[in-house]
């Protein structure tokens, strides 16, 4: 589980550097970082089989989301890219979410 927070750490402070650049994504950038936050949220009360394959499949995606948003802080070409990455991976944890709490 302390894989998939830190992961999603990673990728919230890399959005968070995105929309402080100005770039046209950011309005898209802070309404993805709110999704984020509330799941991070959400996420920190909850207890999980980290091998489930749900689990998984949420820190495989969040894994390869934070790694494309840390390179778009480096090259913000790279944006219009990660915003589909991003929305997959809070899909995957919406799911991760639905299931810990059935």
């Amino acid at each position: 589980m302390e894989h998939l927070l830190q992961n999603l750490q990673k990728t919230i402070k890399a959005l968070e550097i995105l929309s402080e650049k100005g770039l046209p994504q950011s309005e898209q950038l802070d309404e993805l970082l709110d999704q984020l936050f509330q799941q991070k949220i959400d996420l920190q009360d909850l207890t999980m089989n980290t091998s489930s394959p749900v689990y998984q499949q949420a820190s495989q995606a969040l894994g390869q989301t934070a790694a494309r948003a840390e390179k778009a802080t480096r090259d913000t070409n790279q944006v219009r890219d990660l915003i589909p990455a991003v929305n997959d991976a809070i899909g995957k944890l919406a799911k991760l979410l639905n299931n810990a709490g059935s």
